[in-house]
This record gives structure tokens, sequence and C-alpha cells, in this order.
């Protein structure tokens, strides 16, 4: 029996890792412009890579999902890019845009003069409102955070400037298995973090441009 219960956990336990794969992938892939919608940015721009922060530890350093973010970014460059981190001081005294470039200069081998640092973002939509100053020069635009967060931005994009969404180009947030029982966690947090961003963007929404619900 012991050896029964141990395999029907195994296999649900299988079964539930296949299932975040597969919805991992489709994630990966969703939201992009297709061919007829996709355009490049000014012919002398560079190919720019924003990498979205995250909250960093109170004793300094990049920690695990900074540094796979910074890794996600690096992976998914075309040569010459330029790496834009963005995200503010949330904890601790150094930027998150300041602790995951300097990992990737350290570990990841980026040059310094392929890094730009947004050092004010506190949100997703604030990572990437105030890097429009680099996006709007880009001739195209790559997005690297982990999978479900990455694609959240490519939305929040489209709403902030369609013109730019168009130069979406997909980067590599997904391999198989990279991450294992991980990625389901990493998705469920990020479904929580995108339901506070949305209580939060109605609370300042006024009133009367609110959609009104409809009448039953």
């Amino acid at each position: 029996m012991p050896w029964r219960a141990l395999a029907l956990t195994a296999g649900a336990g299988a079964a539930l890792l296949a299932f975040g794969e597969g919805q991992a992938w489709r994630v990966s892939r969703a939201d992009y412009p297709d061919a007829s919608e996709r355009r490049d940015g000014p012919p002398d721009g560079r190919d720019v890579v924003l990498v979205l922060g995250f909250r960093s530890r109170e004793a300094g350093g990049a920690n695990a999902i900074q540094a796979w973010r910074t890794r996600i970014a690096e992976r998914s460059a075309p040569p010459g890019a330029l790496f834009v981190f963005s995200g503010g001081a949330v904890r601790g005294s150094e930027s998150e845009a300041e602790v995951m470039a300097a990992y990737g200069v350290a570990r990841l081998g980026m040059r310094p003069a392929d890094v730009a640092l947004e050092t004010a973002a506190t949100s997703t939509r604030e990572n990437l409102s105030l890097s429009l100053p680099w996006l709007r020069d880009a001739r195209t635009i790559r997005v690297a955070s982990n999978t479900a967060h990455a694609h959240r931005a490519r939305g929040y994009l489209r709403e902030l400037d369609p013109v730019l969404w168009r130069r979406l180009r997909r980067t590599r947030d997904f391999v198989p298995l990279e991450l294992g029982p991980l990625r389901l966690a990493l998705r469920f947090y990020d479904f929580v973090a995108r339901r506070a961003a949305e209580r939060t963007q109605a609370s300042l929404t006024p009133a009367a441009t609110r959609p009104r619900s409809p009448s039953r």
C-alpha cells in the first residue's frame, strides 16, 4: 500500500508539473504582435531589452528571482542590445535596477556601456511608463521577466502605447523544466500581484470614467 500511495502521489505531481509547464509555454507566446502587426522602430535605434525589477534582499546582492530575470534578459538579447533595468529601492537602500545590473555585469558579462538604469519604478506599470525614453527610441523591444509577469507587462505596454507594442519581439522566458514546481508558485504569485495592481488602478480611476456594469 505505501508503494501504491507513493506512485499515486508521484503521478499526481508529474501531472501537475506537466500542466504548469504547458500553461507557461502558452503564456510565454501570448500577447505578442503577429507578423502582420509587427513593426520596427527607428532604423538607427537599438534593440532594447527591458528587465523588470523584483524586491531586493535586505542584506543586499541579487536574490534568486532577480538573478533569473537577468539571465532571461541576457539569453534573449540580440547582439549589441541595450539592457534597461527598471526598479526602484522598494526594499533596502539600493534600487532593484542597480542590484540586477550589477549582477548582469559581474556574473553574465554584460558591458556597462550596454546598460541603462531606471531607478524610480515601484510597480510593473511604472516599469514601462518610466522606461519610455528608451523604448521610444528602440528598434525592437523585449520584456524580460518570469513568464506570467512578462505576459502581464506586455499587456500593459499595449495599453500604454500600441505603437511600441508592435515592436515587441519574443524573449526566452520559458525553458522546459527550468524551474520545476517553482513555476506554479510564481504563477500564483503573479496572479495575486495582478489582482492587487488591478484594485490599486481601480482606486485611482475616477468613478465617472469607470465602465458601468450592465443592468440585469
